[in-house]
């Protein structure tokens, strides 16, 4: 496993744990905060039975919540459909509470804001925060039309700043966390990503190398032959020196890490032709997909076998075709040239036509 694979289980791991020490707040606010406070203001409430009905809605509400924020993401409509459950039940315990004492006993406030809590802390602050100031108005309504005095209206600002401040509190620590989490797993891809650049260039560097080496061994023979008194004018030799310059153009254009890789490969295969007077035209249909390195050498293999047999013009057509790229030559060679075999996904075929030979190299991609 990489380093960052690693460090994305390491980030959901992390992220379920800060889910989990919500679930535990919430859980624990309900059964101990205000389970505690309905049992202690038991004989306060109107209908105590009603109260634990509303206290076992609420109950159903972050069990609910709790098992679909622990499973994974929830679906915005489903969070606010649990969120609104627990806003009514709040609700409806506000309005059953006592007259002049409903900030006193009213246990529902707090666990209805933290069932929000629950369910909407992976989602924008915003949200929450909407859904609290919902909660805060409809638990003031029932307020105002119990009665309103200067210190009810004192009471309740006191007690929502507290409550709401340590529910918005919670969620930005988590989405803080959550971030923090984020950063360290994405400075670890990135630097996995980089380890692997740069591994890829060494293997690169070692392949040009280790071609580089295999041309000397076939250059380094041809240059001595000319330099022990060989005619410059004899065919074989003539050839020979010709495949030599198109490889060596051909090892300097690589560019494994450009777009238009090939076409520039084919372009320095051709200077030897161009030279020799040989009329060379390379042309391009449509935007071509990336060929990777080996498949490119079978193509301008092909190519370098060909442009040093022309005899006096070669044309050169690059196209895409659904499954990859069509590299079609014709050339004035006057004889059977001797093209390589199939690999790397490339399939080559050719006719022979008087003084004229079609070619194909076809790539498959897939």
């Amino acid at each position: 496993m990489s380093d960052a694979q690693s460090t994305t289980m390491m980030e959901g791991r992390y992220q379920r744990a800060f889910t989990i020490a919500v679930v535990v707040l919430v859980a624990g606010w309900h059964l101990a905060g205000d389970g505690g406070q309905l049992l202690q203001y038991r004989p306060d409430y109107a209908s105590y039975p009603f109260q634990v009905a509303i206290w076992l809605v609420m109950a159903a509400a972050i069990a609910v919540g709790s098992l679909l924020m622990l499973r994974g993401s929830v679906d915005w409509r489903l969070a606010w459909a649990i969120a609104i459950v627990a806003l009514v039940a709040s609700t409806a315990s506000a309005v059953e509470s006592p007259a002049g004492h409903m900030l006193a006993v009213n246990w529902a406030w707090g666990s209805a804001g933290w069932t929000g809590v629950l369910v909407l802390h992976r989602r924008r602050l915003a949200e929450l925060a909407s859904f609290l100031a919902i909660e805060a108005a409809a638990t003031f309504s029932v307020q105002a039309w119990d009665g309103l005095t200067r210190l009810d209206l004192a009471a309740f600002l006191a007690l929502m700043a507290w409550s709401t401040g340590a529910q918005i509190a919670v969620a930005a620590a988590v989405k803080a966390l959550d971030a923090a989490a984020g950063r360290a797993a994405a400075a670890a891809r990135s630097e996995e990503a980089a380890r692997e650049r740069a591994a890829t260039a060494e293997i690169i560097q070692a392949a040009r190398h280790a071609r580089w080496l295999a041309l000397q061994e076939s250059t380094v023979p041809l240059v001595a032959e000319l330099a022990a008194g060989a005619d410059p004018s004899d065919e074989r030799l003539r050839v020979s020196c010709a495949v030599q310059a198109a490889q060596l153009r051909r090892l300097m254009a690589e560019g494994d890490e450009l777009p238009g890789s090939l076409v520039h490969e084919l372009h320095a295969s051709a200077d030897a032709a161009a030279l020799r007077g040989v009329a060379v035209e390379i042309e391009t249909a449509g935007t071509l997909p990336p060929v990777p390195g080996p498949a490119r050498r079978v193509i301008t293999d092909a190519a370098i076998a060909i442009l040093t047999s022309a005899r006096s013009q070669a044309r050169i057509t690059l196209a895409t075709v659904t499954a990859g790229i069509a590299v079609s030559f014709v050339a004035d060679t006057g004889s059977v040239v001797l093209l390589p075999s199939a690999s790397q996904g490339v399939a080559i075929e050719h006719q022979q036509d008087g003084g004229t030979l079609w070619a194909e190299a076809r790539w498959n991609n897939r």
